[in-house]
């Protein structure tokens, strides 16, 4: 068992927080390739959630939602409005979880379509997954942008450091 101390050190290292912060960036790329390039089949996985009212409004979600999980991955792996990027993906998340635990309340045998590709039903792993996602989205909301991300090269190369300060 690792002490207090040594715990916290590996949770906010700068590393662990920029492997964090990538991993998650191309689990939205990832998501997000197979939902731009085929809309038609997304929307089909959105239609049998039994969610979204409308066929307008499955059609927007078709079309948007994809590329808000692009932006999140290009931002996430860039490293510019972490914090703000890391409640968007929090709150899809949450989302995405919601959705997964209605569909599995109402018996509902249906795709994911989390990742575009047909074939993972939603079940257990996906809902396992999603919530194993947030949970390192929350801990990227809750932790000081690292040291790898370009927002803080940015910051850095503003303010120059002086010998004095520490």
């Amino acid at each position: 068992m690792l002490p207090e101390n040594r715990l916290r050190f590996i949770l906010i290292h700068p590393k662990m927080l920029f492997l964090v912060r990538f991993f998650l960036g191309v689990v939205f790329l990832v998501s997000s390739f197979g939902k731009i390039l085929d809309p038609k089949s997304f929307a089909e996985n959105l239609v049998a959630y039994q969610l979204i009212p409308s066929a307008q409004s499955v059609k927007y979600f078709a079309v948007t939602l994809p590329w808000v999980e692009w932006f999140c991955g290009i931002f996430l792996i860039l490293g510019v409005f972490v914090r703000s990027v890391a409640i968007l993906s929090s709150g899809l998340f949450v989302s995405f979880i919601g959705a997964m635990i209605f569909a599995l309340s109402r018996g509902l045998q249906i795709q994911c379509g989390c990742f575009g590709a047909a074939g993972e039903m939603v079940g257990l792993f996906s809902l396992f997954r999603d919530s194993f996602f947030l949970a390192l989205s929350s801990f990227l909301m809750i932790s000081n942008p690292d040291a790898y991300s370009l927002q803080q090269v940015l910051v850095r190369r503003r303010r120059p450091e002086t010998k004095g300060d520490n």
